[in-house]
C-alpha cells in the first residue's frame, strides 16, 4: 500500500469532514468546532471557497440525499460541550459558487446525525450527547436518539421526536447496513444501540441493544470478507483502546486491539481494494492507522500519519486511488492522504 500526504491548508480546531460534488466537481469540505470557518476545496484544482466564517462549532456535514449542491450541518456545538444552543443549518452553493447558509432550528446538544429518505420525504436521525448540563462534567441528564421529518421547505423548523433515551455520553454514530437492513449504530456508556428506520411513512422506528459496555465510537466492515461484518470500536469515552470485534456463535469477541490516546476516529470501508478499518487518536502519538486482514488471516496495521491528531475523516474511492480527508485538529491542519495499492 502506498500513501501520499498533501496538506491543503490550515484551520483552527479542524473537526467535521465531508466529500461531495458541488456543481458537478468533487470537493473536500472541512469545518471547525471552534468559532470559525467552514471551507471547501476543489479536489482537482485545490481552490478554496469559504462556506461560512462564523459561528463555527460544527460536528457534522451531511449532503442532502436526492439533491445537488446542498448539505445540512451543525453549528454552535462549542468546546467543551457548550452546546445548549447547537443548531442545524442548510448550506447551498449556486452556479456562480456563492454560498447561502440558512439556520433551520436549535437542537440542544445534537452531536451526530444523518439524513435519509423515507418514501421520498427527508428525515433526520440524531444522537444528543446529553439533554442538559450544569457544568462540563455533568452527565446526570442522559442523551437521546431523536428523529424528525423535514418540511417541503427544508430550511423551516420541524418537529423532533425521541425514540430512545437514557444514553449517557451519547457520542458515537455510524450509518450502515445490519441484518440486511439500513441501520444506525449509536453508542454511549450503556453500550451500542441499533436504530432501524421504517420503510414507510408513519411506521415506527425500531431500536435494539447490541453491546452493554461503554463505547465512544464504532464502525462496521466485513474486514475478513467472510460475509459477516466486524465491529471496530473506541473504548471508553474518548478512550485509549481501539478494538475489533468478530462474532463467534452469537457472541462478539475482540480479535485485535491497539492503544490510542483520546481515540476519536473510527471508520470502515474499502481502501486499496480491500476491506479496512481506520482508527485514530487525537493526542499522544496522534496515530492514524489502517487495519486490514493479510493473506495469513492476521490483521495488518499500516500507519497513515502520526503528526496530525485527526478528529474526523471522510473517504472517497476513485478510479485509480482512494482519498482520506482528515481534519487534523491538534495541529490545525487540513490534509488528504492518497492511498493506492
Amino acid at each position: 500500500m502506498e500513501i501520499k500526504k498533501k496538506v491543503l491548508g490550515n484551520l483552527e480546531r479542524a473537526y467535521a469532514t465531508a466529500i461531495m460534488e458541488l456543481n458537478d466537481e468533487l470537493h473536500y469540505i472541512i469545518a471547525s468546532e471552534g468559532e470559525t470557518q467552514c471551507v471547501a476545496y476543489n479536489a482537482e484544482t485545490l481552490e478554496k471557497s469559504i462556506v461560512w466564517d462564523t459561528p463555527g462549532g460544527t460536528m457534522n456535514i451531511i449532503p442532502v440525499p436526492g439533491r445537488k449542491n446542498e448539505f445540512i450541518a451543525t453549528q454552535k456545538f462549542i468546546p467543551t460541550f457548550q452546546a445548549q444552543e447547537s443548531r442545524i443549518v442548510h448550506a447551498k452553493i449556486d452556479a456562480d459558487n456563492n454560498w447561502t447558509v440558512t439556520p433551520i432550528m436549535t437542537i440542544p446538544y445534537l452531536h451526530r446525525f444523518d439524513l435519509l429518505l423515507i418514501e421520498d420525504k427527508l428525515h433526520l436521525i440524531g444522537g444528543t450527547l446529553c439533554t442538559s448540563k450544569s457544568f462540563k462534567d455533568d452527565w446526570s441528564d442522559p442523551g437521546k436518539i431523536v428523529i424528525g421529518q423535514f418540511n417541503d421547505d427544508i430550511t423551516k423548523p420541524f418537529e423532533l421526536m425521541p425514540i430512545y433515551g437514557g444514553i449517557t455520553k451519547n457520542h458515537g454514530f455510524c450509518a450502515t447496513t445490519w441484518n440486511s437492513k439500513r441501520a444506525f449504530f449509536i453508542t454511549g456508556v450503556e453500550g451500542v444501540f441499533i436504530a432501524y428506520p421504517p420503510l414507510e411513512l408513519n411506521n415506527e422506528w425500531k431500536v435494539e441493544q447490541l453491546f452493554n459496555h461503554e463505547i465512544s465510537d464504532c464502525a462496521i466492515c466485513d474486514i475478513d470478507d467472510d460475509g459477516k461484518p466486524e465491529i471496530a470500536t473506541i473504548e471508553a469515552f474518548h478512550g485509549e483502546k481501539g478494538k475489533i470485534y468478530k462474532e463467534f456463535d452469537g457472541e462478539y469477541k475482540v480479535i485485535h486491539e491497539y492503544d490510542f490516546e483520546f481515540g476519536h476516529v473510527v471508520w470502515g470501508g474499502i481502501l486499496a481494494e480491500k476491506p479496512s478499518f481506520i482508527i485514530a487518536g487525537r493526542k499522544g502519538k496522534m496515530e492514524t492507522v489502517i487495519f486490514q486482514v493479510g493473506e495469513d488471516g492476521k490483521i495488518i496495521e499500516t500507519l497513515v500519519d502520526n503528526t496530525g491528531g485527526a478528529s474526523n475523516i471522510a473517504v472517497v474511492n476513485l478510479d485509480n486511488k482512494d482519498v482520506i480527508l482528515a481534519a487534523n485538529r491538534q495541529v490545525a491542519e487540513i490534509a488528504i492522504y492518497e492511498v493506492s495499492k
